[in-house]
């Protein structure tokens, strides 16, 4: 999970840095990078691994799939709309998305470190919004963000049914395949992703998409995939917090993207009340 966060650092800047390429073409790109590598290097597997899954099973990682290009789109035209130090902060709330949808839809009721966890958080993130207006920093950004963080919630609670179905890298592989499928059609539906000067890509668009779909792609998400088979969903969301503290960091240091007061209040409180809810002994979960 570490070595996750780590990788998912690099993901907002990255993203940022692809500018002006249209954000579905950044997360079309980076998920058709990584299934390229990924069935290169153990295709075989990947088809015995479909061949040997039921109907359902099949409907089950396309749905993965789906709700992942969704989160991906959702996440990255929030990050285009918005400040990049807000939207790193609200990835934060990821942790709370996941403990939500499984309340929702498995049944797992949240213990009270959690509700308070999620109550202290969704205060973080109002704080967050209402810096909305300054800089580059606007509100519908922020709201694609929080849409991205409810669609990881349901991605990991899809992508537990089927933890025992197949081997982790196998699973990823097929996850981004049809991810990639479903970002193809939203591209096609929205000929306005191709125009200048979003097209044609320039060597730093065709960088930043490669380094995404190889870094917090193929290595963050596949090593969420594996953990995601042995930890619960809200530890396996522990990689969010860690997002947001790398990618601060790398913002200011690198892109001189300083976050403003109210930001860095709001993802404190956004990360204290991701703690909270977390850091609750594994027995009482």
């Amino acid at each position: 999970m570490i070595f996750a966060s780590a990788a998912f650092s690099v993901a907002s800047p990255l993203a940022r840095w692809a500018r002006p390429t249209d954000p579905l073409v950044v997360a079309f790109g980076r998920l058709a990078v990584a299934t390229v590598v990924l069935l290169a290097l153990d295709r075989g597997a990947v088809v015995a691994a479909v061949r040997a899954l039921s109907a359902r099973q099949r409907a089950t990682v396309f749905l993965a799939g789906a709700l992942l290009a969704v989160h991906f789109a959702c996440f990255l035209w929030g990050l285009e709309h918005t400040s990049l130090p807000a939207a790193v902060s609200l990835v934060s709330l990821e942790p709370l998305g996941v403990v939500v949808c499984a309340w929702a839809l498995l049944g797992i009721a949240p213990s009270r470190p959690e509700q308070i966890g999620v109550a202290v958080a969704t205060a973080g993130a109002v704080i967050v919004a209402q810096g909305a207006g300054q800089g580059e920093h606007r509100l519908v950004g922020d709201l694609g963000v929080i849409a991205a963080v409810v669609l990881f919630g349901l991605y990991l609670t899809v992508a537990r049914a089927l933890k025992d179905a197949l081997p982790a890298r196998s699973y990823a592989a097929l996850v981004y395949t049809s991810a990639s499928l479903v970002l193809a059609v939203m591209l096609a539906a929205v000929p306005t992703a191709f125009a200048a000067p979003a097209w044609p890509l320039g060597p730093r668009g065709v960088v930043a998409i490669v380094a995404l779909g190889l870094i917090p792609t193929v290595l963050g998400h596949t090593a969420v995939q594996t953990a995601s088979r042995t930890l619960p969903p809200a530890i396996v969301a522990l990689v969010s917090p860690g997002e947001t503290l790398g990618g601060i960091a790398i913002a200011v240091a690198l892109m001189g993207a300083v976050p403003s007061g109210q930001e860095l209040v709001g993802a404190a409180i956004i990360l204290a009340g991701s703690a909270v809810a977390i850091l609750v002994p594994r027995a009482s979960r």
